[in-house]
């Protein structure tokens, strides 16, 4: 089979493989199909290739198509193992390409029907052109592959950063938070003990107070005692103590009975207005000078600008409450 070239095993009418050979009686070998056009054209059954007459239908060539089977078998096989491509028609090696229909093609194909008026060039000469132009896309695509990486280590440089920014802000947040809390505890802490305070003046006043009242209950508490012993005694006596009337001491304690009762004074209760009066304000006044003065604050508020749009947040929430 080695020895045998593809001519052997071709029509000599269609020139591709034998399809169902026939042999006429000169010997010579023909496609069937082929054989039957060619009678139809002809309306004589002589041979194609030697003009003989067979008078006979000319019986199947089972070797020859035994053959061409075997041919084709081992053309595909040695195609499938990465050999020389050839030509799935005519089984001859792909020389040309065909610019019309965009393959390669064999000598056999250049000279068949199929490509008639076609333009051909030699598949060295293509395949050069096409390299160039694979080569020029090539190189672009590359670029782009080269700054598709670049701008993939910026990205993950970027997503680094941005993790780091945020566990930095998350820091300053708490750092932040964390001197307003004690402010307002410090806030808190100064303003009960400011309440603390007044509470036990206005306790230590209201104390004196109480004192002074039980001073004066005790006297008016003897006075009547007094006066309601002397209601008690005889005539006699009564008019002898109402003598006693006279008496400085005597009549100090009749008076009690017309002296004003002691007032609660004023200013006694706590002053609650002082401590709850606009306190959300006041606390905001102070919270922002410590704000103001605070250098961490100044460079949070120039540098993010989302920082000062929290900051004013912050100022809208306490206004709030």
């Amino acid at each position: 089979m080695d020895s045998l070239s593809e001519d052997d095993f071709s029509c000599p009418v269609c020139i591709e493989i034998f399809k169902a050979p026939v042999v006429l009686s000169c010997s010579h070998s023909v496609c069937k199909e082929c054989l039957q056009q060619f009678w139809r054209t002809k309306e004589t059954q002589e041979c194609p290739v030697c003009r003989r007459l067979s008078r006979h239908e000319p019986p199947l060539n089972l070797v020859l198509q035994n053959l061409c089977e075997s041919f084709l078998k081992e053309r595909k096989e040695s195609r499938s193992s990465g050999s020389e491509e050839l030509c799935s028609s005519h089984s001859e090696k792909l020389k040309l390409f065909c610019l019309e229909d965009k393959q390669p093609v064999c000598l056999v194909c250049f000279t068949s029907q199929q490509h008639d008026n076609h333009k051909f060039r030699p598949i060295s000469e293509v395949v050069s052109s096409y390299k160039e132009e694979l080569n020029t896309a090539l190189k672009s695509l590359q670029e782009k592959l080269t700054h598709g990486e670049t701008m993939k280590g910026q990205f993950e440089e970027t997503v680094e950063h941005i993790k780091s920014q945020a566990e930095h802000t998350k820091r300053q947040i708490k750092q932040q938070f964390e001197k307003l809390h004690q402010f307002l505890r410090d806030e808190e802490e100064a303003t009960i003990t400011a309440l603390r305070e007044e509470e036990e003046q206005k306790k230590q006043m209201m104390k004196e107070k109480l004192e002074e009242f039980n001073r004066h209950i005790s006297a008016l508490s003897q006075s009547i005692k007094d006066m309601e012993e002397m209601m008690k005694a005889s005539d006699v006596c009564f008019l002898k103590v109402s003598d006693l009337l006279s008496d400085p001491e005597c009549s100090s304690r009749v008076q009690i009975s017309s002296q004003p009762d002691p007032q609660t004074p004023s200013g006694a209760l706590i002053h609650v207005p002082r401590y709850l009066g606009n306190l959300s304000f006041r606390v905001w006044k102070k919270m922002q000078d410590i704000v103001q003065n605070s250098e961490s604050d100044f460079l949070i508020l120039n540098v993010l600008p989302e920082s000062r749009s929290h900051h004013s947040r912050i100022n809208r929430r306490l206004l709030e409450l």
